[in-house]
């Protein structure tokens, strides 16, 4: 009896709690994961490409096939910020973006997408470097080993250049037998330019173009020069005999292999100076080397030849000196990345001095001690 009259108890204990869960609205039991429901992340861009410019860039990314996607936002550095719709004819389509006003410098870029409710998808990112005026200034014209007149013509040649795959070309602009302006452009794999009807005792001017990669958007120039062709025109020179001459100092030589500072001066093209890089490496801007020439000697210019292989110097000081204690600088000049070969350098005037020196200012490489296989002075004419 008292078995049956649990079991009816518990019946209406079960029966209860049907009706009750019945009575009981049907989100009661996951109201809390409605309000908590999974985030949504709109599609997010994919096979990003870098387009570097002059203070600007483009960003190239194949926009998702989500439909609801309606702007994208692109961040970089600490409150760069560029935003742009995104149409229905974008989706699943590339789309290229062009970003003016970027800072030169190297960022990472923040790419994401945004639906119409302002959810924005998850992280998308490029690096890459944005150029300007400082990469500019440190851009080198070509050298010009010679010019000639050919007829009416007017012919440059370069030093070849190597190793340089920024360099696009060179342009050159001057005056026709008219006096009208032409302009000519010069691949950089070519070692000559002719200036056809080029009006005799007139200045031209020519500038080196670069493009820092090959998505580059803009073209980079390095500074204009305005020259007097008659300057380059074949000269006499007389170079000063170097037996006597000695080393008066050096920031640094590298024993090993004798890369010693004197090879500079040994008359022997395949023998070089290099800078300590063995123990305890040198660094830019901290080599120099100095060359008695035993006596005061009138100086027109300079020739040097650079070494083979890397550490070409790109550009360099050069100072004069009556004591080996005060020293004057007689200007900066720029080297080709040639092996073995004479680079003649004139100086705008005829100084007389019995020590100079040397400073490397930079390479053609990565490379942070320099090396170079000959150094002397000569004169021109009488």
């Amino acid at each position: 009896m008292k078995t049956k009259k649990i079991y009816r108890h518990f019946s209406i204990l079960v029966l209860s709690i049907i009706l009750l869960w019945r009575c009981t609205p049907i989100d009661y039991y996951y109201s809390d994961y409605l309000e908590n429901a999974e985030k949504v992340y709109p599609g997010k861009v994919d096979s990003i490409s870098f387009k570097p410019g002059y203070n600007r860039a483009a960003i190239r990314s194949l926009i998702s096939t989500d439909a609801r996607i309606v702007r994208m936002k692109i961040s970089w550095g600490l409150n760069g910020t560029f935003e742009t719709p995104i149409n229905s004819t974008d989706i699943a389509q590339y789309k290229e973006i062009l970003i003016p006003n970027i800072d030169e410098g190297i960022y990472t870029f923040d790419i994401r997408t945004f639906d119409s409710e302002g959810n924005q998808s998850m992280r998308a990112e490029v690096f890459g470097r944005v150029y300007g005026a400082n990469y500019s200034a440190n851009l080198n014209n070509r050298i010009i080993e010679q010019i000639r007149k050919e007829n009416q013509d007017l012919v440059v040649n370069w030093i070849p250049e190597s190793g340089d795959s920024t360099l696009r070309g060179t342009e050159i602009a001057y005056l026709t037998l008219s006096g009208d302006s032409a302009t000519v452009f010069t691949e950089p794999l070519l070692h000559q330019t002719r200036l056809p009807n080029y009006k005799p005792d007139t200045r031209i001017n020519y500038r080196t173009l670069f493009k820092p990669s090959s998505l580059a958007i803009d073209m980079f120039y390095a500074a204009e020069q305005n020259i007097d062709p008659v300057s380059y025109m074949p000269t006499e020179r007389t170079l000063h005999a170097r037996s006597s001459w000695t080393i008066a100092g050096f920031s640094s030589e590298e024993p090993a292999n004798n890369r010693l500072a004197n090879r500079v001066i040994d008359n022997d093209v395949a023998t070089f100076w290099i800078t300590r890089y063995s123990s305890q490496a040198t660094d830019y801007p901290n080599h120099w080397i100095t060359i008695d020439m035993k006596e005061e000697l009138q100086v027109d210019g300079f020739f040097f030849a650079q070494k083979n292989g890397d550490r070409k110097i790109r550009e360099l000081e050069i100072f004069a000196s009556q004591d080996n204690q005060t020293f004057e600088s007689v200007g900066r000049y720029s080297l080709a990345a040639i092996d073995r070969t004479y680079q003649y350098v004139d100086l705008s005037a005829r100084k007389s001095f019995r020590y100079f020196k040397i400073v490397p200012l930079s390479g053609h490489d990565t490379q942070r001690q320099p090396g170079l296989a000959e150094v002397g002075t000569y004169t021109i004419g009488n």
